[in-house]
């Protein structure tokens, strides 16, 4: 029986590794997820707040997430105690802090 010259076996190894390498890289990367119409970078979103998932931030929700009552109360154009997201999506659109 012969014995496979070192240097072949070395060859095949690298190219087995190197095709094996190639194919993970050529793997598709999965997507992320677009960012919503009103997010800006930083800036925190109103599903974040919404933590009961009722589709408005109540008082409770948005002074839970570092807000405070001054600002909620400015940011409620309708006066019903709770944030739609209009009226979230107006807080980085404000010339002052929001917070």
């Amino acid at each position: 029986m012969k014995s496979i010259h070192p240097n072949f076996l070395a060859l095949t190894l690298a190219g087995l590794l190197s095709a094996a390498s190639a194919s993970a890289v050529a793997q598709p990367m999965p997507e992320a997820a677009p960012p919503s119409a009103t997010a800006t970078a930083g800036a925190p979103s109103f599903k974040s707040h919404d933590s009961n998932g009722d589709g408005k931030i109540s008082l409770e929700e948005f002074k839970a997430q570092g807000g405070q009552e001054q600002t909620f109360t400015k940011m409620d154009a309708n006066q019903d105690k709770s944030l739609s997201n209009d009226e979230f999506s107006k807080l980085g659109k404000s010339s002052t802090k929001p917070y």
